[in-house]
């Protein structure tokens, strides 16, 4: 008989798996104790559901939680081998039937469904799954253990930001007086943290800063995603050297919805690039990303972020498409810095995807890897992987050949999407590259 949910506390331990009934869709989910604490009702469990990115981690009740059935439990292989079903074409090869695989079907499964190496690769990049550590290089291991052990258990739960309430998803090394509270007041404008709601309407009385303490470089209007109204976007650019405890608020305050980022406190080394909305009463945080002065690497761009409330209205790619205008103006091309989040994967593949298929439909002639780099300012290696998933690219005699037809190209072009809302005029955009020296040590 299975045990109710609500049923005497057994007193779980760090590392017992259990199903638990999350908060986001009140369903049943394989999860993990991470921790325990106590709490003025009693026992609190932290806890990691299987499968699923650590932002949905959360501190529940006993209630929510019942002891794992492993017979019934949803494995990880038939959760893929049911998502991916729609990818497969059930039957014999070569029988020549309604369902036989032919070289005209893009079908990375057999008539048994087998989950091979391809199989999972292409479900992992579709559906966002995070490589597990053992899948990981000896030292990327390693790194990648420090880093779950450190931040492991969200801190903050709930922020505070002007209008908007968030449950945070991550981790961020707050000094220790604010680390642990559970919901922090965050300044919309200078970013400064306290831990209460009158410390914050009192701070709002004396903050007199209403935009971005740096250079306004871009400003545009366009149509707001909810009908209200026009919108009036303004970028600004902040130097992490003039600007240090902005820029360093800002990243903290970035950390709690970005899980792998390092960088906190020394901030001098970068720029930022803040994407504000305008009303009556200022200029609102929405998101940013920051940037090397100086990048080896050809990165150009570190951290990238679009707050909760405005996510899946276009901001990420504008951001990503601002970017990547800067890196054209200096003419150079360029990548983000690795590794990057769920999110930003999907975001940059997206991008990558739209801008290369457009480019390929308006020019028919032949185009190199090169050509594609120049006009677009994103790195090869970048272009050679996009157009490897969309089979639009060969490996002949040494080299990758564009394999495109007018045909393919606008078959994938349905399927990316509508056209973004938002687009950059370079001509508008104030802003010259600044030349950054190279500091040898004497």
């Amino acid at each position: 008989m299975e045990r109710a949910i609500g049923a005497a506390d057994p007193k779980y331990v760090a590392g017992s798996k259990i199903i638990c009934v999350s908060s986001w869709d009140n369903a049943r989910h394989s999860a993990e104790i991470i921790d325990r604490r106590a709490s003025k009702d009693g026992i609190e469990y932290y806890v990691h559901y299987i499968d699923l990115n650590k932002r949905m981690d959360e501190w529940v009740s006993p209630g929510r939680i019942e002891r794992l059935d492993t017979e019934v439990a949803p494995t990880l292989k038939s959760m893929m081998a049911e998502k991916l079903a729609p990818l497969t074409i059930p039957g014999t090869p070569n029988s020549g039937g309604q369902g036989s695989c032919d070289s005209k079907h893009d079908t990375p499964g057999t008539s048994d469904r087998k989950l091979t190496r391809n199989f999972k690769r292409r479900y992992d990049e579709i559906h966002n799954v995070q490589k597990g550590v053992d899948e990981l290089a000896p030292i990327d291991q390693t790194l990648e253990k420090e880093h779950e052990e450190k931040t492991k258990i969200k801190n903050i739960q709930v922020v505070e930001l002007g209008k908007y309430e968030m449950d945070t998803w991550y981790y961020s090394p707050y000094p220790d007086e604010y680390a642990h509270e559970h919901k922090l007041y965050i300044c919309e404008f200078c970013l400064k943290y306290v831990k209460k709601r009158r410390t914050i309407e009192q701070h709002k009385i004396t903050c007199h800063l209403k935009r971005p303490p740096g250079k306004e470089i871009y400003r545009m209007s366009a149509q707001s995603d909810d009908g209200s109204g026009k919108a009036t976007l303004a970028l600004f650019e902040v130097d992490g050297l003039l600007q240090k405890l902005y820029c360093q608020n800002l990243c903290l305050f970035a950390k709690l919805f970005l899980d792998h980022k390092t960088l906190f406190y020394d901030v001098e080394a970068f720029l930022f690039y803040i994407l504000t909305e305008i009303d009556e009463d200022g200029f609102h945080l929405m998101g940013y990303f920051s940037k090397e002065k100086l990048s080896l690497e050809e990165y150009n761009l570190a951290c990238i972020l679009t707050l909760p409330p405005f996510q899946r209205r276009g901001y990420g790619r504008l951001l990503i498409t601002f970017a990547y205008e800067l890196t054209k103006r200096e003419g150079k091309s360029g990548t983000p810095e690795r590794p990057l989040s769920d999110l930003g994967k999907v975001s940059f593949r997206s991008y990558w995807t739209r801008i290369l298929l457009s480019i390929l439909k308006d020019h028919r002639g032949n185009l190199s890897i090169k050509d594609l780099s120049t006009m677009t300012a994103i790195r090869t290696d970048d272009i050679v992987q996009t157009l490897q998933s969309l089979n639009l690219i060969k490996y002949w005699k040494g080299q990758h050949i564009l394999s495109v037809t007018a045909r393919v190209v606008d078959e994938h072009l349905k399927n990316v999407g509508p056209q973004p809302t938002w687009s950059i005029d370079p001509a508008k955009m104030n802003w010259t590259p600044t030349t950054y020296a190279i500091k040898r040590p004497r």
